[in-house]
């Protein structure tokens, strides 16, 4: 069972946990033993009682092999799970009862609406009876005969776990390149499958980032190779025909550039090949002419603290997405294919303040982008017409939605997609005519046993404790009685500038349908509200993400939608550092936490170099290796280091012990 239904499952049932469990309970909660581990830290001294915890051969886990240094640590883990099990065993028909209502509102058998790439249709299968899918395509025609290009299932048989990390068609629509994983890590090992023959090619390219792509000739592939932290190292190229004793070294990282993630990518025109460097703070991009590779690759943007840099090519131009010069919303620069160094640029777009320019995306005619509206925290897209400078924007009309631009496979085009939902309204695929401004809805993603119109939508903004407007998404059940009685299921990410969508989620529908309103903040840390929200809950602002759900649930409370110890709190990864966080330090607001694979343990985590995720990340919460301010910080929030004595909420933490992102 994942982690999703099983939290499912500790919400709906916390309230008869906490009554029962002291009747019920024979069963002692596993202690950790306490063993005193000295730290000693820019002039402070700490001692850390549970680092015994940390087994020696801790990077095995993640290529799959569970050889414990230390056996007592399994021990201890097993007596977690086996205390978990226990805990919940009187909710194995409740469990059941859930999982059937998921799998009635899950259209098992499904198909996404065709996206064309030069002269084949692409899409991709699913059905009830099987777990992965299928890919597909049809040639000049959607009438035309159907080709299975690549199943998943077929490859994954007598496997425990198989991963399709990325795929990508060759320019002749003949070659179809993917990167795979049996283990959980976020390695790939690369393959190339002609489909003229249905069978790959006898070399593969194992402890790649997973990162790909075709050069114009269809004979050669890019890729990214893994350094020993998983961030990349260099890049290659290889004819596929000659296999690995052709690869050719195309870049490689410099020292200085170490601790950044590194990837290669295509523009639209698949004209330029993208060498991508990034942290938490800011990236790097060279550029490739694959019409002139003799020239080498280009600088285009260099690395600054803080300054972001996305590009595009568009008829004639390169276009820039950057917030350079203190551009907090983002404006558009450009300059001529030929030359592309940040001295020749020329300003576009200027900056609008107020409309987070979000992406950037182009077309031989058309450039688009997606825009967000602060105020709102909603998005909106932005066509521009190159030839005639003629601007059309799509909005939507609902008070909360999200919407996801994802463009052509094929540059010379007239028709884009576009993908439309909101916490009330499933998935819609619809394409748009760049010329006409008309959209079309291609497809309406089918969910069983759902009524939209049972359901209500509402964004609310709740006052935070220094007076900013923190937006809600909030859904519930059109009958509920808002009498503050209702029990509140409150979602949270909060981190990296990733906003959370307002969209659509079957998976809410048990706890509606059981009186739950369920509610999805939108605290600082993401981009909700543009890039500046994003930046006042990073570095020394990041307890504004965990005051931000707090004042949230402060907010339901006052506005009668339910009451103390009546809210779940809920999130995952960085958002499980939010769910620790809160638990510090207003336990007595939540019935129940559930955090999914939290990254609590930060102080320790961000000061361990070795750790993969760790030199990228000094630039999203401090380093408190070298900065004592950063670390007092730090400290001052990490929910390992802040545990004490007062009474905690039902809680549960779902791990991987295979996962290379919180280890």
């Amino acid at each position: 069972m994942n982690f999703k239904i099983l939290s499912l499952l500790v919400v709906i049932s916390c309230s008869v946990l906490n009554e029962n469990k002291d009747q019920t309970m024979t069963l002692s909660a596993p202690k950790a033993k306490k063993i005193a581990h000295e730290i000693n830290q820019l002039g402070e001294k700490r001692v850390d009682y549970y680092h015994w915890l940390r087994d020696k051969n801790w990077q095995s886990f993640i290529k799959g092999d569970l050889n414990f240094h230390n056996p007592k640590i399994k021990e201890y883990l097993d007596n977690e799970v086996a205390y978990t099990e226990y805990k919940m065993r009187d909710t194995k028909d409740i469990q059941d009862k859930i999982y059937q209502e998921l799998l009635l509102r899950v259209n098992e058998s499904d198909e996404t609406y065709p996206l064309k790439y030069k002269e084949y249709f692409y899409y991709t299968k699913e059905f009830k009876e099987l777990n992965y899918p299928i890919f597909c395509r049809k040639k000049n025609s959607l009438d035309s005969e159907e080709e299975v290009y690549f199943d998943v299932n077929e490859e994954a048989k007598g496997k425990k776990l198989f991963q399709l990390k990325a795929g990508a068609i060759s320019p002749n629509n003949r070659f179809y390149a993917y990167a795979y994983n049996l283990t959980g890590s976020m390695s790939g090992t690369i393959k190339v499958r002609d489909l003229k023959t249905g069978r790959d090619f006898s070399w593969e390219i194992p402890n790649t980032t997973a990162s790909l792509a075709w050069d114009q000739d269809s004979e050669h592939l890019f890729y990214v190779l893994r350094d020993s932290t998983g961030r990349g190292k260099a890049v290659y190229k290889i004819n596929i025909f000659k296999g690995l004793g052709s690869k050719k070294l195309i870049f490689d990282k410099p020292k200085d550039r170490q601790a950044m993630f590194m990837g290669v990518g295509l523009s639209t025109s698949e004209r330029f090949l993208s060498i991508f460097l990034s942290d938490q703070g800011s990236n790097e991009i060279y550029l490739l002419d694959l019409e002139n590779e003799k020239r080498g690759l280009r600088l285009l943007a260099s690395s600054e603290n803080g300054v972001n840099y996305y590009f595009t090519h568009a008829g004639d131009h390169i276009y820039i997405l950057t917030n350079h010069d203190k551009a907090t919303d983002f404006k558009v620069m450009r300059t001529t294919l030929d030359k592309i160094e940040k001295e020749n640029w020329t300003l576009y777009l200027s900056e609008q303040e107020g409309f987070y320019k979000d992406s950037i995306s182009g077309f031989k005619d058309y450039l688009v982008l997606e825009i967000k509206n602060n105020n709102k925290a909603l998005s909106e897209i932005l066509v521009i017409n190159l030839k005639t400078g003629l601007k059309k924007k799509i909005a939507m009309k609902e008070d909360a939605y999200s919407i996801y631009f994802k463009g052509a496979m094929d540059y010379d085009t007239q028709n884009v997609r576009y993908y439309y939902q909101s916490p009330l309204t499933p998935k819609q695929t619809i394409d748009y005519d760049l010329e006409s401004g008309e959209s079309k809805i291609k497809k309406i993603k089918n969910i069983p046993h759902y009524k939209k119109d049972d359901y209500e939508l509402k964004r609310e903004f709740a006052t935070g404790h220094d007076g900013e407007k923190i937006p809600l998404t909030i859904i519930y059940k059109k009958d509920l009685k808002l009498d503050g009685t209702n029990r509140v299921f409150q979602y949270a990410y909060g981190s990296y500038g990733f906003g959370m969508p307002a969209s659509f989620n079957s998976k809410r529908i048990p706890l509606l349908e059981r009186g739950f309103i369920y509610v999805i903040v939108h605290p600082r840390g993401g981009d909700d509200k543009g890039h500046k929200w994003y930046l006042d809950g990073k570095m020394m602002n990041k307890k504004n993400t965990f005051l931000d759900f707090i004042s949230a649930s402060k907010h339901l409370i006052k506005q009668g939608y339910t009451s103390k110890k009546k809210i779940v709190a809920n999130g995952g990864s960085a958002g499980g550092l939010l769910m620790g966080a809160v638990a510090n330090m207003a336990p007595e607001l939540y019935c129940s936490i559930v955090a999914d694979v939290p990254f609590v343990d930060v102080l320790n985590t961000i000061s361990d170099e070795s750790l993969p995720l760790t030199p990228p990340e000094w630039l999203e919460w401090g380093n408190p290796i070298t900065n004592k301010e950063h670390y007092d910080y730090i400290k001052s929030y990490s929910p390992y280091d802040n545990v004490k004595a007062q009474a905690y909420p039902s809680m549960l933490f779902n791990s991987g012990i295979s996962d290379e992102q919180v280890t």
